[in-house]
């Protein structure tokens, strides 16, 4: 059995036993896309470990009192033709009310076209974005997931336990008022230049702004012809500043990566991509931690001369440093003094994969590959170092002194006997 396959079968295991009535628990596996992502630039036996412990998260959530098996009911029967199904499916997913109904037109999209779905239902999630990350990462994720797995056979499964998500206690408050202030579906232009002191006003003015103003400050900012690249750098720089600095964590910067592939994604349709230009970072957790400055760190690291360190010295400053400053500093001096990112990154997910339950182990693998990502598209390579540097703090901070989950543990070092 291939990984994709291995990863696949986790995330159907999780969708066959949604429980209908209760929360969605089971969102984070379908973001096994992610971690197979993630997993390539790890060795075979960290491999096995990052499985291992994908397995162990999903196998908890299947043991959890909310979780339960659940089979949509068949009987009911579609009177509409297709496109009654496409023009009423967002007002009345986002009724609330219409949860079956609405898991139906889902699975009768996909049976009809896969990419006019994709678009249809990720433009839902957007919509849902600022009031929960999970309403976009799970649609998002579960088609990267089906897309790598070449599993989309399988989309119906998704599609409906994505539906029974964003069907329950939807909120777009925040997406509408966006979209009245900002109409249409333009974008801002791809010249493959960055203007480096327009993006370094547009990151500090997006951290600095009081939570709500964000998506008016890059509004503006497109209207007075920022281009894509000094936009999308300024958020993707500000997205990490903020986890350097606050208690903004692995999974909400991970939602601001989603919403960047969007605006990455060529194939995707203007309307969401013009949303995504300006909703990245007004999610819920931003609101949280904005309200919360004064707990806030310095992001200026305390460095000594710019010489070159070895990965062995950021592995040990990570690894005893609770605070997580000692192991961002040094992550910064490695890779200013020309470290491998993709090295850092590597070592990074191999502590979090040895030193944390498979909760915090599996969102800092996410995370990593996602901040890993930012650094290789990034246009200012002088900057691009907080996005590592923030996750190397991350990881310090939920090292787990006692290590890895015994059970986990036996089950990787038995599999590495038997290879």
């Amino acid at each position: 059995m291939s990984w994709q396959d291995v990863y696949l079968l986790l995330a159907l295991a999780s969708a066959r036993w949604v429980d209908h009535r209760g929360p969605f628990i089971g969102h984070g596996t379908f973001n096994g896309g992610a971690v197979l992502r993630a997993s390539s630039i790890l060795s075979p036996r960290y491999k096995i470990l990052a499985v291992l412990q994908m397995a162990g998260y999903v196998f908890a959530l299947l043991r959890h009192p909310n979780y339960g098996p659940y089979v949509m009911l068949e009987s009911f029967e579609l009177a509409e033709d297709a496109s009654e199904t496409v023009s009423s499916f967002i007002s009345d997913l986002e009724s609330g009310e219409k949860a079956l109904l609405s898991e139906h037109r889902a699975a009768r999209l996909v049976q009809r076209s896969t990419q006019d779905s994709r678009w249809l239902m990720l433009w839902a999630a957007l919509r849902q974005y600022p009031e929960n990350e999970h309403r976009l990462l799970i649609v998002q994720r579960a088609f990267d997931l089906l897309d790598d797995t070449h599993g989309w056979r399988y989309a119906e499964a998704f599609y409906r336990a994505a539906i029974q998500y964003l069907g329950n206690r939807p909120q777009t408050i925040l997406a509408n008022q966006v979209l009245t202030q900002w109409p249409g579906d333009d974008c801002p232009e791809f010249t493959g230049t960055i203007d480096i002191k327009r993006c370094e006003e547009l990151c500090s003015n997006l951290v600095a702004a009081d939570f709500g103003q964000e998506a008016d400050i890059l509004m503006a900012s497109i209207r007075r012809h920022a281009n894509a690249e000094t936009v999308r750098e300024a958020i993707a720089l500000a997205s990490s500043a903020l986890l350097y600095s606050s208690a903004f964590d692995a999974h909400a910067v991970t939602g601001v990566h989603s919403v960047l592939d969007l605006v990455d994604d060529s194939r995707c349709p203007s309307n969401i991509r013009h949303l995504a230009w300006v909703i990245g970072l007004s999610s819920s957790r931003t609101r949280r931690q904005k309200q919360d400055r004064a707990r806030w760190t310095s992001r200026e690291a305390k460095l000594g001369p710019r010489a070159q360190i070895g990965l062995d010295h950021v592995i040990d400053c990570v690894m005893h440093d609770p605070s997580g400053q000692e192991g961002a500093a040094r992550a910064q001096q490695f890779l200013l003094s020309g470290g491998d990112p993709e090295q850092l990154a590597g070592v990074l997910m191999e502590i979090s994969l040895t030193t944390s339950e498979p909760f915090d182990a599996i969102h800092n693998v996410k995370m990593l590959w996602g901040l890993l990502n930012q650094t290789r598209k990034s246009l200012w390579p002088e900057r691009s170092w907080i996005h590592l540097s923030a996750g190397a703090r991350v990881v310090a901070m939920s090292v787990n002194p006692s290590g890895l989950r015994e059970d986990i543990d036996e089950q990787w070092r038995q599999v590495l006997f038997d290879v």
